[in-house]
């Protein structure tokens, strides 16, 4: 099935449904989604303006505020390079299936304000630091203030990268601790809803 020659965010989450129901990969999907977006979205600027135009739009850190699935990845942003995104069941298990209390957790342990904003600030020497680490980081679609464009779903936060390595001094190091995180807490999370009791009969 033909692509839709459209760069609005609604285009892109049914091109890339669309190509994994054609037996594409999903990151085959998005990457094709992604270029066709970026292809059509100058041309059709009466429909909307490309989600895409990064040139134009910040990046995007914090709290993703959207009734988008967390499982379904369809809103088309754009990343400091290096930055990590902490998946939507697992904010939600951080707060006992509220994913506001979740989100609360995160920002509190990464100091990130409401939607990402104020971040704490970087000494020069970690500063400089995170500037060699970005380097060959970012996969897809760059931007001119080295971002990353990519999809995400609702439910999920992004942590920036200098707010990784102000935690764990090392954006590698830091990476590879969420991960384990992510994991650990999944388990955790699994567990706990399988001991819940069922809900009341009346």
């Amino acid at each position: 099935m033909p692509l839709i020659k459209s760069g609005s965010r609604e285009a892109v989450g049914a091109n890339i449904s669309e190509m994994q129901k054609s037996g594409h990969s999903h990151e085959q999907a998005v990457a094709a989604a992604l270029r066709n977006a970026r292809q059509y979205g100058a041309k059709f600027a009466r429909g909307g303006v490309s989600p895409f135009n990064a040139r134009k739009s910040p990046t995007t850190q914090g709290f993703l505020h959207s009734p988008v699935p967390g499982r379904t990845d369809k809103l088309p942003i754009a990343v400091k390079g290096g930055a990590y995104v902490l998946p939507a069941d697992h904010v939600a298990g951080l707060g006992q299936g509220n994913s506001l209390a979740g989100a609360e957790t995160v920002n509190k342990m990464f100091k990130l304000g409401p939607y990402g904003t104020s971040p704490s600030s970087l000494k020069p020497s970690k500063a400089n630091k995170w500037r060699t680490a970005m380097t060959g980081r970012a996969e897809g679609g760059e931007v001119e203030d080295g971002g990353t464009e990519i999809v995400a779903a609702g439910g999920e936060i992004v942590i920036p990268p200098e707010s990784i390595i102000e935690r764990f001094g090392d954006l590698d190091k830091g990476h590879q601790a969420l991960d384990r995180w992510v994991m650990q807490a999944r388990k955790k999370h699994i567990k706990a809803l399988r001991g819940l009791r069922p809900p009341k009969k009346d």
